[in-house]
């Protein structure tokens, strides 16, 4: 089955979230020389935490908002940018999607290129929804822990990491030596008409995160995707809906019928681990 063959094609980069011990397919599971055991659900993915933790910011409705505004294009130009360079490599086999949430992103470029495309998220229910989603079952989904994730050393050639966490150490133990790490931030454009209606979030500078990743990565392009959108009210309510923006804004007081356009605005950093911090990196990750 096609749920079963994307594991399959892509067992050799899985190691033991318990003990760290390669992983093999075995019927519908992925088992390790100890027969730890986790098991492929029929929607096409595999759990790798033992329990998880909810996040009311996080459940399946504001992904299901999310897959909306996605479905309707308003993110297309920060996809293209991301195909173009990936087009420029083509020895780049191995792509790793980090907190991917339902999936967007993978999805669309797994029809695209022929590269083993996995992609994982803390949340059960943003996987849930991905695989649901993904008929062709050419991405390996999976629920797991930026912190600690089910792989291979060195077994990834292309880190996405788009308006997600990072976390470079495990990056650095996860990335082949001629790895890349493609991040995605917010520019200080980004839904500034949003920002507009919220004194204390007016004001928005990428600075600090861009400083972060220079402190691991030799930054190798950034590129300013930006891009304006006329909306109709439908979908400036589920963007407000959705946006961490208004997590903690009283929604009572927000006036959005005087938004009638968005700006989804990021910049693409690429780059690849520091020599300095991969030596730094192996001798923490080894204990």
């Amino acid at each position: 089955m096609a749920k079963f063959s994307v594991f399959k094609d892509q067992e050799s980069l899985f190691a033991c979230p318990i003990c760290q011990a390669p992983m093999h397919l075995d019927l519908s599971s992925l088992v390790c020389q100890n027969r730890h055991t986790f098991n492929i659900a029929k929607q096409g993915f595999v759990n790798f935490l033992r329990q998880t933790k909810g996040d009311k910011h996080y459940d399946m409705a504001s992904f299901e908002k999310r897959s909306q505004i996605l479905a309707a294009g308003y993110y297309d130009s920060i996809l293209e940018v991301i195909s173009e360079r990936l087009r420029d490599l083509p020895g780049h086999s191995h792509v790793l999607d980090v907190a991917c949430g339902e999936g967007y992103y993978s999805r669309q470029l797994a029809q695209e290129f022929d590269k083993d495309f996995m992609a994982f998220d803390l949340s059960k229910d943003s996987i849930l929804l991905a695989a649901r989603q993904n008929p062709q079952k050419n991405v390996a989904w999976f629920v797991g822990d930026l912190a600690q994730l089910p792989l291979r050393e060195n077994s990834i050639d292309v880190i996405l990491d788009i308006f997600s966490p990072a976390n470079y150490q495990e990056f650095g133990r996860l990335l082949s030596d001629h790895g890349l790490i493609f991040k995605v931030i917010p520019h200080e454009d980004h839904l500034k008409e949003f920002r507009q209606l919220l004194p204390e979030a007016q004001a928005y500078s990428n600075q600090d995160v861009l400083e972060h990743f220079q402190e691991s990565c030799d930054l190798l392009e950034r590129v300013t995707i930006a891009k304006t959108w006329s909306m109709p009210s439908e979908h400036v309510q589920t963007f407000a809906e959705m946006t961490p923006l208004f997590f903690h804004a009283n929604k009572e007081t927000l006036d959005l019928t005087s938004v009638t356009q968005l700006t989804v605005a990021g910049e693409l950093l690429i780059g690849r681990i520091r020599d300095d911090k991969q030596s730094w990196l192996f001798v923490n990750c080894s204990g």
